[in-house]
């Protein structure tokens, strides 16, 4: 293990930055040499606040600096691809933000740049590394669940549609999908032990594009914010579900939406193994207030004839911050990322794009 600092930079300032990665890093004991942004009243003030040396409004000046050893990619989902790839290319290791590109080719280029360069690529799952995951993840692994062969989960919101970028397909990708159905899609295969998808039949709906709930205040991308659109283009779906098959013969289904009619807010997880089943269900740690604490995970099996149920307390840690961790370890420590986010990250990509293919013909669809 080196003693030397990682020294990073991070491209694209917006909220996902001020509030997860450049505080985690600096917690994680490396130096940020400079953050770079289009926007440059956006860039000085974020510079100013964590008192980050040196601004750049062209990333591949920051790239240019040798100083820099790797870079978070915290931009719009149309430009992860073209970003990772230069930024593997010039020698940086990357974090780049789920989801990982706006499609398979996108992506696949992504990870192959990072096999042909040598250089770390992780995606930003961070939802892999919640207290209630990881130790699912450790009951999964001792056997305890036996063979996991359904899973039924969801991340929905009852109104919760962001404004700015998020909502515009050219530069999205796709609607909840692609923002947050990704979190619980990849979690869930994580935890199944990362099945192969075979085929993917879905259907996506829109009925919400625009609504106002008094007092309730949606997430604004910093486009938004510093007021460089109004935030009320939408062209992408409010709700999607989709049924998924995986080559050892287990399966998915999966509900995932921005506004619906259900009673709360929703980020779950129930998994049938042949010994036992289980259950997450509680918000996203960012959105506060859940059904179940966040900090117990649910077990439901039998024993002695006689039907148990068990709770299991958990960690309650800050996912983003726990993730980042583990990426500066791997830069100290010049390890592999044993957790393959990125080779993942191209299947969870894969299932997402036939998520809209389906929902699109009306027809179940071969992931290849």
């Amino acid at each position: 293990m080196t003693t030397k600092k990682v020294k990073v930079g991070v491209i694209g300032v917006g909220l996902i930055a001020q509030i997860a990665h450049i505080p985690a890093y600096i917690e994680a004991g490396a130096e940020i040499v400079g953050v770079a942004d289009v926007v440059e009243s956006r860039l000085k003030k974020v510079a100013e606040q964590f008192s980050i040396p040196k601004t750049y409004t062209n990333y591949k000046d920051l790239l240019a600096n040798p100083d820099v050893d790797a870079v978070s990619i915290c931009t719009p989902n149309y430009l992860h691809a073209q970003m990772t790839i230069d930024a593997l290319n010039v020698g940086k290791a990357v974090l780049c933000e789920k989801p990982m590109a706006m499609n398979v080719k996108e992506a696949q280029n992504m990870f192959e740049t990072s096999q042909k360069t040598g250089k770390l690529l992780m995606m930003g799952f961070n939802n892999r590394f919640r207290g209630d995951a990881q130790k699912l993840k450790q009951f999964i692994d001792e056997g305890k669940l036996g063979k996991i062969y359904y899973a039924k989960i969801g991340y929905m919101r009852r109104r919760g549609t962001p404004k700015g970028w998020f909502t515009v397909k050219k530069e999205s990708g796709g609607g909840p999908v692609i923002d947050i159905g990704v979190h619980v899609i990849d979690l869930t295969r994580y935890l199944m032990g990362n099945p192969k998808p075979v085929s993917v039949s879905a259907s996506t709906y829109k009925y919400f594009p625009e609504y106002h709930i008094d007092g309730k205040y949606p997430w604004e991308s910093s486009d938004v914010k510093d007021k460089l659109r109004d935030g009320k283009e939408n062209d992408v779906e409010d709700l999607a579900t989709a049924f998924i098959r995986f080559e050892d013969g287990s399966s998915v289904f999966v509900e995932t939406s921005w506004a619906s009619n259900i009673a709360e807010d929703r980020f779950y997880i129930d998994m049938l193994g042949t010994k036992m089943g289980a259950e997450i269900d509680s918000y996203n740690p960012i959105h506060k207030g859940s059904r179940n604490n966040e900090g117990s995970i649910s077990l439901y099996g039998e024993e002695l004839h006689s039907l148990v149920d068990y709770e299991v307390k958990t960690p309650e840690v800050r996912s983003h911050f726990e993730e980042i961790k583990y990426f500066v370890g791997l830069l100290k420590d010049k390890k592999q990322d044993l957790l393959d986010t990125a080779k993942n990250g191209v299947e969870i990509q894969k299932i997402i794009d036939a998520i809209y293919k389906s929902a699109q013909i009306g027809k179940e669809v071969i992931v290849e």
